[in-house]
């Protein structure tokens, strides 16, 4: 049985994505440099467009330097949030299933589009 945020295919919602910087020790507090969002539905990350309004089903933070890493394909998302360096807010349902997106061929595909859209 499906609940609120889900489909057939699982939980969908709008996913918000932090890239920045940590400003005190532990990881406490972080500096935005960039602010992603974008819907995920279907077993799938739709368009991510730069910015956000609104309230997001889920907020996902990493470091700039974990980013790049995983653009890079040298840090998977899950290994990140496992160690701490992924952080979330928001429905776990929705986490679980863009970890579980992470690790497909689709996943990698995108990553290598943002990649040669960046040099082009």
């Amino acid at each position: 049985m499906n609940g609120p945020g889900s489909d057939e295919h699982g939980a969908s919602g709008v996913v918000r994505f932090i890239i920045g910087e940590t400003t005190r020790s532990r990881g406490i507090g972080m500096a935005v440099a960039a602010q992603y969002s974008g819907r995920f539905e279907a077993g799938q990350l739709g368009p991510v467009e730069e910015g956000f309004e609104g309230e997001p089903d889920l907020t996902l933070s990493v470091s700039s330097v974990d980013a790049r890493l995983i653009e890079e394909g040298k840090l998977e998302p899950s290994v990140a949030f496992m160690q701490g360096r992924l952080k979330s807010t928001g429905d776990n349902a929705l986490l679980l299933e863009l970890l579980a997106w992470s690790a497909t061929a689709d996943f990698r595909r995108r990553l290598a589009s943002t990649r040669s859209d960046r040099r082009g």
